[in-house]
């Protein structure tokens, strides 16, 4: 199990209210807004770490440029390289597959 395959399996065995906390958590530290590719309307709707919870369905339909291999969150946790743009392709483990 890697370091984010660990993350999740972390988050996961949590209540669910623990779990929505955690998730706000990262979002605080999230670097999303920073990219050319949000939008107003993913910031109106608070959506950010697409890597945990995949791509927006509503707000994001072009990829203007990707910062999640820069994001320090992904870095801490060796994801971001080999699969990014999680707003619109979905989170690291979708795209694992």
């Amino acid at each position: 199990m890697d370091k984010f395959e660990q993350l999740i399996h972390d988050v996961m065995e949590l209540s669910e209210s623990e779990r929505n906390k955690k998730i706000e958590e990262y979002k605080g530290s999230c670097i999303c807004p920073t990219c050319p590719t949000w939008n107003k309307c993913a910031e109106n709707a608070n959506e950010k770490l697409f890597c945990v919870t995949g791509k927006n369905l509503d707000c994001i339909k072009e990829l203007k440029g990707c910062m999640c291999p820069t994001c320090p969150l992904a870095i801490s946790l060796d994801v971001g390289k080999i699969y990014n743009s999680y707003c619109l392709y979905g989170s690291e483990m979708e795209q694992r597959g």
